[in-house]
């Protein structure tokens, strides 16, 4: 059975970064962790709070993915839950979006077609 936090990040990994780089779908967990850190709550209050994670509206209450892009977002939950200090791709970010819709003014970072900032 998958822990509560480990499946929350990863279904977030999962349906905002797969097929994304590595290092981006590292980054959007991390997001979701500086978050937790910052607001001094738990990961799947992070990924459920309003309007904050497109996918939460679409995908709640489907079904768990069951293909190599959800094994991968496991992994990448786990390392980013367990091994916080090991990772460093979103530099402190605690937001992020697609670069279309890229502010400049707090863009700091761009990896796939993703960029962060806080």
């Amino acid at each position: 059975m998958i822990k509560t936090a480990i499946l929350c990040l990863a279904l977030t990994v999962y349906h905002e970064s797969r097929g994304e780089p590595q290092a981006g779908q590292y980054a959007v967990a991390e997001v979701v962790m500086n978050r937790s850190t910052e607001r001094n709550l738990e990961v799947c209050d992070v990924v459920y709070e309003k309007n904050q994670f497109s996918w939460v509206q679409q995908q709640r209450g489907k079904k768990i993915p069951q293909d190599k892009n959800f094994d991968e977002a496991i992994t990448i939950a786990n390392d980013v839950l367990y091994n916080p200090d090991e990772y460093n791709y979103a530099r402190g970010a605690t937001f992020f979006k697609h670069k279309r819709l890229k502010n400049k003014k707090n863009h700091y970072l761009t990896i796939g077609n993703h960029v962060f900032y806080k």
